[in-house]
């Protein structure tokens, strides 16, 4: 006869940052009462662990710009289109935002989203809530020419985009020094008509002349890494005084240039933006030198987004499950699955459709799937857009910190800087967003997952976090190069955490499934072939698949279709026995935990009630 044993979690209080226990004094009571687990985080608080850039100065009242498009097509001929248009119109709210956190004016640009999307929405409905009103909503030129911000703007920047994209990375850069917004020689004569005068002659410069230039004027607490030919995180760059790097020109690359500028940048500086290239290979050079990718291409508005971000964490607490509430038979034979989506570092996508179309999938709860997300960085870019997604999460679909901190590849952070008091003071950092915001599984991304350095980077996070449950591991190529193997390490009270590696992935390779990579068939059958008492199943989150229904076709489901996420989550599910239990990333990893040290486990689990 079975027994079933029900407990209540582990951990320990904490006060403020620190860990410690708490109880009640024994001078009043004889037996101290148990904690409650959900109460078991750290108020919020600012312990040193905000490392994105700040605005603080809150406006009266903002202008909306027209954008009429996000299109970065630098051929277009239409004044009020194509990229000519977006950089000024980046550039023209750049340069009034900065004015309003420099008390130089009241009132700001919105850069209008044209796809109308929600989390915009939010954040401007906190915005009224700040007392900040909208005022009108106007096209850019027509801003200009109303005259309510000609005292701010001391002329233009004049770029030649079609024959010269360096000029618009350039231009950024030489606005925020200028006072000037960025005009291409596609308009010219129009802002000439307007008043205004040309203050400096890009046309002809590369980004290397822009940094020998201007690089004692920039601010080299972060940098904007974006591609020439795109109008992203302007504004941004131009309110915080950056420095603008495009790694692809019309000669090669800027490699050598990028290495020089993140040795100037301060460390552990955050990398907003994105580059259209091999992602490893500038990612891993900002990995190297201890810095933090911020993907974040196509998002508008961040200085107000993220305005006073730091006194705005209150109530973003994700949803948990309580372990000691869950059965936990003696001699379980049940094999244990948890599906995990994939990409949850990237800011952009999270913020802007990564909520309709992948976290609100019908059968979310169905698979209780998880999801990564940068809740380190999207806490502090759009609180509003992270309290949506953790008011409306499903307690069985676990939120994972994704990355630790941003995009980086943990095993080779700050390789070429000195590694151990780079990564503890990351990882200390990271822990205190955890803390703060009930995230209790960490997943980190690695080039090579069994490597010492990976090791040396988990036992950090272990070390940092008494209220750390697991690891879970991804890494870069393949995901699941860790093969399913999980590593075990004790936090400063002794008791071992599973660091989990990324067993099986699906992924759509077309017809070659590889290596435990590969259709939902394809590891449904490794799954009954192989018989893995635990399997944690990441999901390629740009793979789609096709519905085969009944066929165990391993190669069928690469057809064109458009299944994806928690869909090829059921796919794979319904093609295994009962005995594969799928339950959440929490659950799983407490049921990984009993089993491999189940005394230990239960004191931690009767340590709350």
């Amino acid at each position: 006869m079975k027994r079933h044993l029900f407990y209540l979690i582990p951990f320990l209080i904490s006060l403020g940052c620190e860990d410690s226990k708490t109880g009640v004094s024994e001078e009043n009571y004889s037996v101290e009462p148990k904690p409650d687990y959900f109460e078991a985080i750290d108020a919020p608080d600012d312990c040193g662990q905000y490392w994105l850039l700040k605005s603080h100065i809150v406006p009266k009242g903002y202008y909306v710009c027209l954008m009429h498009s996000l299109e970065n097509d630098n051929n277009n001929p239409e004044l009020r289109k194509g990229l000519p248009y977006t950089n000024m119109c980046q550039s023209l709210a750049g340069i009034v935002n900065r004015a309003v956190e420099n008390k130089e004016s009241e009132e700001a640009i919105w850069l209008e989203d044209p796809n109308n999307r929600y989390s915009y929405t939010l954040c401007k409905q906190e915005l009224k809530r700040q007392g900040v009103s909208e005022r009108s909503q106007e096209d850019g030129i027509s801003l200009l020419k109303s005259g309510l911000f000609s005292n701010l703007i001391k002329g233009y920047v004049l770029t030649d985009i079609t024959n010269n994209p360096e000029s618009s990375p350039v231009a950024a850069v030489a606005s925020h020094i200028h006072n000037a917004i960025i005009v291409d020689i596609r308009d010219q004569t129009v802002y000439d008509e307007i008043g205004l005068k040309m203050v400096y002659d890009a046309r002809q410069k590369t980004t290397k002349d822009a940094w020998a230039e201007f690089k004692d004027k920039c601010n080299n607490k972060s940098l904007v890494l974006m591609g020439s030919l795109t109008n992203d995180m302007k504004d941004f760059a131009i309110v915080h005084n950056l420095f603008v790097l495009n790694i692809k020109n019309d000669k090669g690359h800027n490699w050598e240039l990028l290495n020089e500028v993140l040795d100037w940048l301060e460390p552990s500086s955050p990398i907003y933006g994105w580059e259209d290239l091999d992602e490893h290979s500038f990612v891993q050079r900002i990995s190297e030198k201890g810095h933090l990718m911020v993907p974040c291409n196509y998002y508008l508005n961040m200085s107000l987004t993220s305005l006073n971000y730091a006194q705005r964490q209150k109530d973003l607490l994700v949803n948990i499950i309580n372990p000691g509430n869950r059965i936990y038979p003696e001699n379980d034979t049940n094999k244990y699955i948890s599906y995990y989506l994939s990409d949850g570092d990237n800011v952009q996508w999270i913020f802007h459709i990564w909520y309709d179309g992948w976290f609100k999938h019908g059968q979310t709860k169905d698979v209780k799937l998880a999801f990564g997300i940068p809740s380190t960085n999207l806490s502090m870019i759009a609180p509003p857009v992270y309290k949506n997604i953790v008011d409306h999460q499903g307690v069985e679909n676990t939120l994972v910190e994704n990355c630790g901190g941003g995009y980086i590849y943990i095993d080779d952070f700050a390789s070429q800087k000195d590694t151990q008091k780079e990564l503890t003071t990351l990882a200390n950092k990271v822990t205190a967003h955890m803390r703060q915001h009930r995230i209790k599984v960490l997943g980190l991304f690695t080039n090579n997952a069994q490597s010492v350095n990976a090791q040396n980077a988990y036992k950090t996070f272990i070390k940092s976090n008494n209220q750390l449950e697991g690891i879970i591991v991804v890494q870069y190529a393949p995901y699941n190069g860790g093969h399913g193997q999980t590593y075990w390490y004790a936090n400063n009270e002794g008791i071992e955490i599973p660091v989990i590696t990324v067993r099986y992935t699906l992924w759509n390779f077309g017809k070659n499934n590889s290596n435990g990579q590969g259709t939902p068939a394809y590891v449904a059958k490794l799954l009954k072939d192989e018989q893995p008492d635990f399997s944690l199943i990441d999901i390629h989150a740009w793979s789609t698949f096709a519905d085969i229904g009944s066929s165990d076709d391993v190669v069928g489901e690469a057809a064109k279709g458009n299944v994806s996420g928690a869909g090829a989550a059921a796919m794979c599910q319904r093609r295994v026995s009962e005995d594969f239990k799928c339950v959440s990333l929490q659950e799983f990893i407490w049921r990984m935990r009993m089993k491999h040290n189940k005394e230990q486990t239960i004191k931690a689990i009767e340590k709350y009630k």
